[in-house]
């Protein structure tokens, strides 16, 4: 088994790229203090969490809850996976969108909280 691993974090934004090189490779189970978003940018996985198994198929974003222990299985050679999280100090006092916000909702907050400057 082979997983290469780069971690980045710029403004409070933690990114840890998982690249599994080989089918069957594995990133062990792991749970997260916060809900957090896993970029599958490449392959297929399998993904294993409360007793219940789901493949996703690239591109996905896949939302794990906090405290959900989960673990990916490579479908393919060369999957490719993003965890992508804040880095926070563990009471989330400084986050404008709260834990549970829909997909409408943050589209609407991304349109009033510009992520981007021209």
């Amino acid at each position: 088994m082979s997983v290469k691993t780069d971690i980045r974090i710029a403004d409070n934004v933690f990114v840890k790229m998982m690249e599994m090189y080989y089918k069957g490779d594995i990133i062990d189970g792991h749970a997260h203090v916060f809900d957090h978003i896993t970029l599958l940018a490449k392959g297929r996985v399998l993904m294993k969490a409360n007793g219940e198994e789901h493949e996703h198929v690239a591109p996905a974003l896949i939302v794990t809850p906090k405290g959900i222990v989960h673990q990916f299985e490579a479908l393919e050679h060369g999957t490719l996976l993003c965890c992508v999280h804040a880095v926070r100090n563990g009471d989330g006092i400084d986050d404008i969108a709260p834990q549970n916000i829909s997909e409408e909702d943050a589209i609407a907050m991304t349109k009033e909280h510009s992520l981007t400057r021209f």
